[in-house]
């Protein structure tokens, strides 16, 4: 283990689960980064048998089994006094020296634990303007953010949003994007396959949740399946409106070209495979399957659901920015009908998704987290 003078000795990190999610991904990544230097561990709400990303094994796994909520203002709050308890326990008996924690809730319960002496480190993982938390937890947000050492937001936007509710000092806003890690593949032996590849496969690539409303891209899909019979809808993911999408898809007749499969940890399989990758969300903070495509060379379609959409995406250059709902499928046949735009936006993407890689971005992270532990 290399270990700097600089860096903190101890490192905890604490997100909800580490299921799947472009959060959770995020997550193995630096928690195994911090793994190579210094003693770490990782803490969740949720059980260790529920991981779904690879975790260096020099990790201390810490699962607390804590996410069951049985609904209810009074049985929330109750199984949220749990929580904080039980992750209270846990930050004292290992006495890190810095605490990382991902995403808005967990944050909050977070800050909450954590005794004063110990500096947190928080990432906002969404866009606040556009993901509003229930009255309770958005007055809880208001007064345990200002208490983080550091705030790592993903975008200015999101970061200045921060900064101008007075929840984060500008002094502790900390500017640091999404990553990925691009395997190494042979991709001219992708390139050709995708050429010959029939049927073609559009693909989505994330949970089935009202945030990424697929049902849009199934009502755009309903309108394109007559005149690209040559192509078929792949969507790969799980969520609460798994049943219901696809009882939607049969509803709208199309679900003879539309083809779903579960998460899986290694999305690339899904994206080598692949000839175009959508995203419609109606919000997002930096969109991991969205640079992992590009990072697979595919033309991306995405709906202008974010402002980390227009810094990642040239409209017109290396992908497509789609600016209403009723412009989806126009868009989407674009990107079907033109072999020439799909190769084009699928090369310009691989370009601008270097500058996502893991190893670009890690020196930042590292940074925020030596920062926090110091201050």
């Amino acid at each position: 283990m290399q270990q700097s003078t600089e860096f903190p000795r101890r490192v905890m990190f604490v997100i909800h689960s580490m299921r799947g999610g472009g959060s959770e991904r995020q997550m193995s990544y630096l928690a195994n980064d911090v793994a190579n230097r210094t003693k770490t561990s990782l803490v969740t709400l949720d059980k260790i048998n529920n991981d779904n990303y690879p975790l260096d094994s020099r990790i201390e796994r810490i699962g607390l089994n804590l996410t069951t909520d049985c609904g209810g203002f009074f049985r929330g709050m109750l199984a949220n006094l749990r929580r904080i308890r039980a992750l209270k326990n846990q930050i004292i008996d290992w006495m890190p020296d810095v605490v990382v924690s991902f995403c808005d809730t967990t944050n909050i319960l977070t800050l909450i634990a954590c005794p004063s002496k110990i500096p947190v480190l928080i990432s906002e993982r969404n866009d606040p303007r556009r993901q509003r938390l229930s009255r309770p937890w958005e007055f809880l947000r208001n007064k345990y953010y200002p208490k983080c050492k550091t705030c790592v937001a993903q975008t200015d936007e999101v970061g200045n949003y921060l900064i101008s509710k007075r929840l984060i000092a500008i002094s502790r806003m900390v500017v640091v994007p999404s990553a990925i890690s691009i395997p190494e593949k042979d991709w001219i032996s992708i390139a050709d396959m995708r050429k010959v590849a029939h049927p073609k496969t559009l693909v989505f690539l994330g949970r089935l949740s009202h945030q990424k409303r697929v049902d849009r891209i199934l009502h755009a899909w309903a309108k394109l399946t007559s005149h690209h019979e040559t192509w078929q809808l792949r969507i790969v993911g799980d969520g609460e409106l798994r049943a219901s999408l696809q009882a939607l898809a049969t509803d709208l007749g199309i679900e003879k070209s539309v083809i779903w499969s579960l998460w899986s940890d290694d999305a690339w399989q899904y994206l080598c495979s692949a000839n175009a990758f959508c995203l419609v969300s109606d919000y997002e903070g930096y969109p991991q399957a969205m640079l992992e495509a590009m990072g697979a060379r595919l033309p991306v379609a995405v709906f202008d659901c974010g402002p980390a959409i227009r810094h990642a995406i040239a409209d017109g250059v290396n992908g497509l920015v789609i600016a209403s709902e009723d412009q989806i499928a126009i868009v989407l046949d674009r990107i079907l009908s033109n072999d020439s735009l799909r190769n084009t936006l699928g090369q310009n993407a691989a370009e601008r998704a270097k500058d996502f890689e893991w190893r670009t971005i890690s020196p930042q992270w590292l940074s925020a987290i030596s920062t926090a532990a110091k201050s």
